[in-house]
């Protein structure tokens, strides 16, 4: 009897770490609110205002799209602006969200261009296509 419930509470603990294992690898959703003050570029959209950015690692990893933002502060579909499947880059983790900008040689007629959205607390960076 002591050895079935010996093995019973191994089987237990057994399961009890895969799941947490398996929580800790669980693909993330990240967010960030951003507000561009003047006039920037994301693909083919041109971005002014409050925005909301989500990148989600589940649709990432079944080749969907992964990365959504949507006007204003809520993930409401009658709200999306632009989404596209990003390309993931291994950076150094931020404490902010960090936006990165195609390099125009400081000509001032031309519109900033997104490259690259890093969220706050993150070491992955989202590169967007084609750039």
């Amino acid at each position: 009897m002591r050895r079935l419930f010996i093995a019973i509470l191994a089987g237990a603990m057994a399961v009890a770490i895969a799941v947490a294992v398996s929580a800790g690898n669980a693909p993330k959703k990240e967010s960030a609110v951003v507000e561009f003050n003047s006039t920037v570029k994301l693909m083919d959209v041109l971005l002014r205002g409050r925005y909301l950015i989500v990148h989600d690692e589940a649709r990432m990893a079944k080749g969907e799209a992964c990365t959504y933002v949507y006007r204003g502060t809520a993930e409401k579909t009658d709200n999306l602006v632009t989404s596209f499947h990003c390309t993931h880059m291994d950076r150094v983790k931020t404490d902010n969200i960090r936006i990165s900008f195609a390099n125009y040689g400081g000509k001032p007629y031309e519109t900033p261009e997104i490259v690259e959205i890093q969220f706050a607390g993150s070491d992955d960076g989202h590169r967007v296509p084609g750039k």
